[in-house]
C-alpha cells in the first residue's frame, strides 16, 4: 500500500514539475523575444537619426569618443549599474539583469552591423522609423518585464536609490534619465525631436504591453495548473 502511495506521489511530482518546466520555457521565450523587440526598436530610433531615448544618447556619445561599439557601451554601463545597485544594497548582483543587458548589447550590435532594418533617408521614412521604433521599445519592454526573469539595470538602481533617498520611484528615475541625457549630450550624443517624443510615448506603450503580457502569462500558468490537476486526478 505504501509502495502504491509513493508511486502515486512520484507521478504527481513529475506532473507538477513538467507543468512548471513549460511555464518557465514560455517565460524565457517571451523574455528573449521582448529583449530582441526592444533592441530592434532602439536600432530603428538610432537609424531614424531624429533623436534617441535618453540612455542611448549617452551610449552613442561614448561610442563616438571611443573605439567601442554602441552595444558594447550598453553592456558596460548596464553591468556598472548592476554592480552599483548590488553594492549599495549589499546583495549579490542579479544574474537575470546581467543576462538582460548582455543580450541587449549583443542584439544591438547584430542589428546595426547586419543592416537588418530597411534603409531610407527621406523625412517621412525617418519619422516612420522613429514611431515604429518607439512602439517596439515599449512593446518589448513590457514583454520582458512581465516575465519577472530579470529587470533592467536602470530599474534595479532606481529602486535601490529610491529606498536610500526616501524619494518616489518616478522622481529618482527622472533624475537618472536627465543625468544620462546631460552626460550623453556632453559626449556628443544625438538629441532631437525623437528624444522628447520617446519620453512621452514609450511609457504608456510599455504599460499597455506589460498589462497584456502579464495576463497572457497568468492565463498560461492557470491553464498548466488545471492540466496538472486533471492529470493527478486521473
Amino acid at each position: 500500500m505504501k509502495q502504491k502511495d509513493n508511486t502515486s506521489n512520484n507521478s504527481n511530482d513529475k506532473i507538477v514539475l513538467g507543468a512548471n518546466f513549460w511555464v518557465t520555457v514560455v517565460k524565457v521565450m517571451i523574455f528573449i523575444s521582448g529583449i530582441f523587440i526592444l533592441t530592434l526598436g532602439a536600432a530603428a530610433l538610432i537609424e531614424a537619426n531624429l533623436g534617441v531615448a535618453s540612455w542611448d544618447v549617452l551610449h552613442i556619445g561614448l561610442a563616438k569618443r571611443s573605439f567601442l561599439s554602441i552595444g558594447t557601451w550598453v553592456q558596460i554601463i548596464g553591468i556598472f549599474m548592476i554592480l552599483l545597485a548590488a553594492a549599495l544594497e549589499r546583495k549579490q548582483p542579479q544574474i537575470g539583469s546581467a543576462v538582460n543587458i548582455i543580450l541587449i548589447g549583443f542584439f544591438l550590435n547584430l542589428i546595426l552591423d547586419s543592416h537588418m532594418l530597411p534603409s531610407g533617408n527621406t523625412l517621412w521614412q525617418s519619422v516612420l522609423k522613429l514611431l515604429i521604433g518607439i512602439y517596439l521599445m515599449g512593446l518589448g519592454s513590457g514583454m520582458y518585464v512581465a516575465t519577472a526573469l530579470g529587470a533592467g539595470p536602470r530599474d534595479g538602481l532606481t529602486l535601490v536609490l529610491s529606498k536610500m533617498w526616501g524619494r518616489s520611484v518616478r522622481l529618482v528615475r527622472t533624475i537618472l534619465e536627465v543625468t544620462a541625457l546631460f552626460c550623453g549630450w556632453i559626449a556628443g550624443g544625438p538629441i532631437s525631436m525623437g528624444t522628447f517624443v520617446a519620453v512621452f510615448l514609450m511609457g504608456p506603450i510599455m504599460q499597455g504591453s506589460l498589462y497584456f503580457w502579464r495576463r497572457q502569462i497568468e492565463n498560461f500558468e492557470i491553464f498548466m495548473g488545471q492540466d496538472a490537476s486533471e492529470s493527478e486526478a486521473s
